[in-house]
């Protein structure tokens, strides 16, 4: 009798312990989404005051104007960049190029309000720059940083598309006489807009949940609303009213995204993909390729990375630096192994083909759309309100008040990041277990391997890299994270992203340049290792060998 996908991996994860893959998809997607839930029932239901009512008279329009101008822009500047190095690193031959090809992705190490920091300094009226550029200041200069933080996100995914197209359309249309730019913007980049989209609604989304970034820069957003209302009025129910609009845009954000994806789907009329030959580029004009590849770099993460180091060259070092900076690792460490595990439980129970189990999986996908602020004050909620509970039990049976374990505590923290983060976990995860057959599970099953046994040593071989990356994933966005970390961390606990912001905000931008470059150092060799596994990937699945190239025809 054949073993079926689905039941080999029910006897698989079920053992005897009666634990369905599906039922702990179900809870975990109820627990990453309950912050969201949490924050819509208190907005509904809270008390309204006179500080929202003063907001939406007097200052509510310049929020969503600077909101649409910092989103706009960046999404423009990451556009432009994302699409137009992953076409040069994917059509042509031009000196490093291989290096580039991961080398694009590691701006994503840099925090946008670290890159702020940096650029804001350079150019400045007493900046080594100023004068010569424009102050990044302003939304304006926001959107420029988040598009120059960002982008990799739009380069990762046209690259990937651009690398599944076919070269027929392309090659017929340069022999019909387009130039290439010509034959780029009507054959490769029409099919290419759904991967576009998609990154360009991640930037969108990383920009409008940004607060460091709009804060030091002088761009007020609802992010700063937000955090104002919590953190100036002490207003938790005029804070989730602010959130929910930032959240309603978020999700119209992605039901635009999905919906210009559903309309442009990709298909190949002969039914298979005949892959680009990179074509070799002239002497000049492979220079001026890599010095477009270059720039990026440069400008994302180099310069503002150099500019901060050169100012904590110069600047005694902060207290509680080492305490922050232990508290930053551990905080990563514990959300990134822990987002590994629950994102690779909830792609076993995709990999159930039940309903419930994809439905989970993607509700607990959708707080990836919610920002960082948005999901803590969700947790606040959460935890305040069974504190409370917790409270008057105890008071009634004691006397004395119940101890503070909940709010303001490092649980809520790891509650607020796996909501946010959860999946990028889930992605890597899936990805990953696609890779273990049916096939594989009935072949170890007829040589009579224990559930525990074909775990350990059939999926887990397979699934360990993908598993690997999901957690390096969170790990970085975790030590980047800061409007989430603001609200919901104990009084007596620093990380490298909160000392970094307070400096900032006192403008004391030398005692701010420690710990921001402490968390690109931290950050950049996960990073780099995950560019380079993704790029690994990518040229496994390819069908023609990357040294493989002819000349003359982009001459």
């Amino acid at each position: 009798m054949a073993i079926t996908d689905t039941a080999t991996l029910r006897r698989t994860l079920t053992g005897r312990t009666g634990l369905h893959p599906v039922w702990l998809a179900a809870f975990a997607g109820l627990l990453c989404a309950a912050p969201l839930l949490a924050v819509v029932w208190l907005g509904v239901s809270g008390p309204w005051s006179d500080y929202l009512i003063h907001i939406a008279n007097t200052r509510l329009a310049e929020f969503l104007i600077n909101t649409a101008i910092v989103g706009l822009t960046a999404a423009l500047l990451a556009g432009v960049i994302g699409t137009g190095t992953a076409w040069l690193v994917t059509r042509y031959v031009f000196p490093g190029r291989n290096l580039f090809q991961w080398m694009l992705a590691l701006p994503l190490a840099m925090p946008a309000y670290a890159a702020a920091y940096g650029w804001y300094d350079l150019t400045q009226g007493a900046g080594p720059l100023g004068g010569l550029l424009p102050t990044v200041h302003g939304p304006l200069g926001a959107g420029a940083i988040f598009g120059l933080v960002f982008y990799p996100y739009v380069y990762l995914l046209a690259r990937e598309s651009f690398s599944a197209q076919s070269a027929d359309a392309y090659d017929a249309a340069r022999t019909l006489g387009c130039s290439p730019f010509a034959a780029f913007a009507r054959t490769a980049l029409p099919m290419v807009r759904p991967a576009i989209a998609a990154g360009l609604a991640l930037v969108v989304m990383e920009a409008l949940a940004d607060y460091g970034t709009v804060s030091h820069l002088g761009a007020p957003t609802l992010t700063v609303a937000l955090m104002r209302a919590w953190a100036g009025e002490g207003s938790i129910p005029d804070a989730a009213r602010l959130a929910m609009l930032l959240v309603s845009i978020t999700f119209l954000i992605f039901m635009a995204e999905r919906a210009l994806r559903r309309r442009a789907r990709q298909t190949a009329a002969s039914g298979h993909v005949r892959a680009f030959r990179r074509q070799s580029l002239s002497p000049l004009a492979g220079m001026l390729a890599a010095f477009a590849c270059l720039l990026p770099v440069l400008m994302g993460l180099v310069i503002p990375a150099a500019r901060l180091g050169w100012r904590a060259a110069y600047t005694p070092a902060a207290t509680g630096l080492m305490d922050a900076a232990v508290n930053s690792l551990m905080l990563a460490g514990i959300s990134g192994l822990l987002a590994a595990v629950i994102g690779l439980g909830l792609a076993y129970a995709i990999r159930t083909r039940k309903l419930a189990g994809r439905a989970s999986a993607r509700i607990a996908a959708m707080g990836y759309g919610v920002p960082g602020a948005v999901a803590a004050l969700g947790v606040l909620i959460i935890f305040g309100t069974l504190q409370g509970w917790l409270d008057t039990g105890w008071r009634t049976l004691t006397g004395s008040p119940f101890p503070l374990v909940l709010t303001g505590s490092a649980l809520a923290l790891i509650f607020a990041y796996q909501a946010r983060f959860i999946a990028a976990a889930i992605g890597p995860s899936e990805s990953a277990l696609s890779r273990v057959t049916p096939s594989l599970d009935a072949a170890a099953r007829s040589l009579g391997a224990r559930p525990l046994e074909l775990a350990r040593r059939v999926h887990w071989p397979l699934v360990s890299s993908g598993v690997a990356l999901a957690g390096l994933l969170v790990f970085v966005e975790v030590l980047k994270e800061l409007p989430a970390t603001m609200i919901l961390r104990p009084f007596n606990m620093n990380t490298l992203a909160v000392t970094a912001h307070n400096y900032a905000a006192d403008e004391r931008l030398g005692e701010a340049a420690l710990p921001a470059v402490l968390l690109v150092v931290a950050a950049l060799p996960a990073m780099i290792w995950i560019a380079r596994r993704i790029t690994a990937t990518e040229r496994a699945r390819a069908s023609v060998p990357p040294s493989e190239a002819i000349p003359g025809l982009a001459e």
